[in-house]
Formats: structure tokens, sequence, C-alpha cells
């Protein structure tokens, strides 16, 4: 399924796709460090929008089709229809290109905008626990105006029916990052931001939103 975390990432994929890849990033570490390699470039590319480029001709975005098919097997992409790319990401010479030549294996590696620095390692990492055997690990990094987290969550009760709040907090002060469910095994993998920013909190805390009863815990050193 790794083919599948670029489109994923692009909102490119139909919803039954995209459900069953955010299942799998749930349950496998590598495509989820793949998502994580990924999921800064919709914002990256979308900056491109206000520069003067020139048109690129239709030939640019079928090569770039072609070659995401070639990656993930001629055969297995025969049944599907052909997905059209993001209409801001269509017709932009310099970005439909840049994609194109960075095309290796199954997915879309690296794109550098000019000027552009890359992506900072997280700044913290940390594990979460909970008294019901649910687990978490988690990467704080900082974001614009706040906190990008992203997290790896597994023994939650399954099935998706409880909705789970992700908190930011240290004595007498909280700041809440957002909101997610558990799939069919218990398992979540969160991408989150929160305006609360590195250095205002001292731990991460999970709770059920229902009753904000205690899931996991972790603290910041």
């Amino acid at each position: 399924m790794r083919e599948d975390v670029a489109g994923y990432v692009f909102d490119a994929l139909e919803p039954s796709e995209r459900d069953a890849v955010a299942e799998h990033l749930a349950a496998c570490p590598d495509c989820a460090a793949e998502h994580a390699r990924l999921a800064a470039l919709p914002a990256l590319l979308a900056r491109a929008e206000g520069l003067d480029i020139p048109a690129a001709p239709p030939a640019v975005e079928e090569r770039l089709l072609d070659q995401l098919a070639q990656a993930g097997g001629a055969s297995r992409r025969a049944h599907r229809p052909r997905r059209r790319l993001p209409g801001w990401l269509r017709g932009r010479g310099l970005v439909a290109g840049a994609l194109a030549g960075a095309v290796l294996g199954a997915a879309v590696t690296a794109v550098v905008l000019r000027d552009e620095p890359p992506p900072p390692p997280p700044a913290y990492a940390l594990v979460l626990s909970g008294a019901s055997g649910a687990s978490a690990r988690a990467e704080l990094s900082p974001g614009r105006g706040g906190t990008e987290l992203h997290m790896w969550v597994e023994g939650l009760p399954p099935g998706g029916e409880a909705v789970y709040e992700v908190r930011c907090e240290r004595p007498g002060w909280s700041a809440g990052a957002g909101t997610f469910r558990a799939d069919s095994r218990g398992r979540a993998y969160v991408v989150l931001t929160t305006a609360a920013r590195l250095g205002e909190y001292e731990r991460i805390r999970v709770v059920r939103r229902q009753d904000s009863a205690d899931v996991l815990s972790g603290q910041l050193n």
C-alpha cells in the first residue's frame, strides 16, 4: 500500500481507498514514517500558487501519473480509474516538473522549492502509557504558531465508538490539540496541530471525550 501514501497526503484517493490507507498507517511503521516525510508537502507546494509560473503542457502531468502507476505495478492499477492531480497542483510547470523528477520507487520523497529550507526533525519524542494497557509514541515539532503532533496509538478499545481528545498541559493550564477515533483494531495514527508552543506545556494527555477519563499520559523531559 506504500504507493498510495502520496495520494493520501495530496487527498487524491477515493473515500474507500483513503480509509484503507488510514487504517494501514496505524499498523505499519514504515508507511507511517513515509507519511510523516510527505505530510508537509501540500502546504509547501501551495505556496507556489502566487508565483508567476508558466502553465505546464499536459504531457508533464501525464508523465507524472504514468510514473506513479508504474511504481505501484501496472497490473494492480489496471482496473482503477486514473486519478487527477489536485486542482491547485495541476498546470504548474515548476511544481509538476519537480514532482515528476522526484518519483523514486513508490512515492515522492522530496520536493524543494527555491529558498525553502527542509523541514526540521522532531524536537521531542515521548512515550505515553495508560492504565488500561493502551500506549502511544509521539513526535512533537515546532510549527507556525504552535506545535505539530504526530502520534501512533495502540491498545484502545476497538470499533471507533469513543472520541479521544489530546491535551497539552502544565499545572493549572491546558490547551487542546484535537480529537481522533481508534480503528477496528484499537489503533490510530494521529496528526494534529495545537496553538500551544513547545515550552508552554509539560505533558501530553489523552482523555475520552465523553467523560474526560484519562486514557494516556506522557511527560516531556
